[in-house]
């Protein structure tokens, strides 16, 4: 048996388990046996659902029990491994799960690469005959327009006025043709691009939240602005960013104490989500008492009309333990995203116009544009 298949194990069947003729040192043993068990519990921790699961938490609880099942024999109910009271651990069925994981990742990213590939062979395909159809279409107008000037170079009314009449009539029915050509493409790549949409929904979905205010948290909202940055790039279709920061936040703490601070986030949190409703937004707390929004398929103008609508409801929400009168208004800065943006370039557009905005008093917001 070469290096590779000691280390890896058959796939298909169980290995013996023999026990080594020449045992490592008891300090080598367990410093291996605490890697791997680090190694299966950092592969539950960081793995993403494959179209077989129907539960996305089973297999982080399975590899949670292999690496205790590792560590000391524990059982692993989830592969009705029994736990053995002399601590033997079933090694060839450590390896056999593992390497079955990593050939159904692989087989599930080389599908998915693949369906990526064929949306851009469609997009380019597409491009390539439109291109063809306006050839095609120019070539048609200037065989007509030159039909009509040898007409009018005989100086034959009635062969003028046919060849006007063809030519209106051509020109008509190659521009139905085009048009009709051009919408079963659209229609062709839309369907493409919602396929790209509903993996974006279906990743969102996944993300972690945020425990105090059931938004999304800083790493979630990482991920999402470099996603939202690459649909702006393939998909040409305006994205608004938000960064909203609770005015007075501090002072709120110190009068009334981290509790009533607590409970102005949670309705703030609430208040956001109940204004960005729609299933493609990203509401997340960025940090402290700062939220981010993404608002995809949004212009500025539209946003405004959103932060409005927020900012009246925020300045609204009452502190549990303290005073009649509202605390927890908002400060919000907004940008559009641009092709030439970075994570960092957008953020921090943002957030100038946040500073701009709480300059200029509470309860209020501020838009700085791309490229100023």
């Amino acid at each position: 048996m070469d290096r590779i298949s000691k280390l890896i194990g058959a796939l298909s069947r169980e290995e013996p388990e023999a026990p080594p003729s020449d045992p490592l040192p008891a300090v080598m043993a367990d410093g291996a046996i605490d890697t791997l068990s680090s190694v299966i519990r950092i592969m539950g921790d960081e793995s993403f659902p494959l179209d077989g699961d129907n539960d996305p938490n089973a297999f982080p609880v399975t590899c949670a029990e292999f690496a205790r099942h590792i560590e000391n024999g524990a059982g692993v109910p989830s592969f009705g491994i029994d736990p053995a009271p002399d601590g033997r651990r079933s090694w060839g069925r450590v390896r056999r799960f593992f390497a079955d994981r990593r050939h159904a990742e692989n087989q599930y990213v080389t599908e998915r690469l693949g369906d990526y590939r064929d949306v851009v062979q469609d997009l380019v395909s597409g491009l390539r005959n439109i291109v063809q159809r306006d050839q095609q279409t120019e070539d048609t107008i200037c065989e007509s327009l030159e039909s009509i000037k040898d007409a009018v170079e005989t100086g034959d009314i009635a062969r003028i006025k046919s060849s006007l009449n063809d030519t209106v009539q051509q020109v008509q029915e190659t521009f139905t043709l085009q048009r009709q050509e051009y919408e079963e493409r659209l229609e062709e790549l839309n369907d493409r691009m919602s396929c790209l949409r509903k993996d974006l929904v279906d990743a969102r979905e996944e993300m972690q939240r945020d425990s105090l205010t059931n938004a999304y948290n800083r790493g979630a909202f990482d991920t999402a602005i470099k996603r939202s940055l690459n649909m702006r790039l393939i998909m040409q279709q305006p994205v608004t960013l938000l960064m909203i920061d609770v005015d007075n936040f501090k002072q709120v703490n110190d009068t009334f104490g981290h509790a009533a601070g607590d409970d102005a986030l949670r309705q703030l949190g609430d208040t956001l989500s109940r204004n960005f409703i729609r299933k493609s937004d990203i509401v997340a707390r960025y940090g402290g008492d700062e939220f981010a929004v993404i608002l995809p398929d949004t212009n500025p103008d539209h946003a405004r009309k959103l932060i409005d609508r927020f900012l009246k409801q925020a300045a609204a929400v009452r502190i549990a333990a303290g005073p009649d009168e509202p605390l927890a208004a908002c400060s919000v800065g907004y940008t559009e995203l641009s092709e030439d943006d970075t994570v960092e370039s957008a953020v921090e557009r943002a957030d100038k116009a946040l500073y701009e905005a709480k300059s200029a008093g509470r309860n209020r917001a501020r838009f700085i544009p791309p490229n100023s």
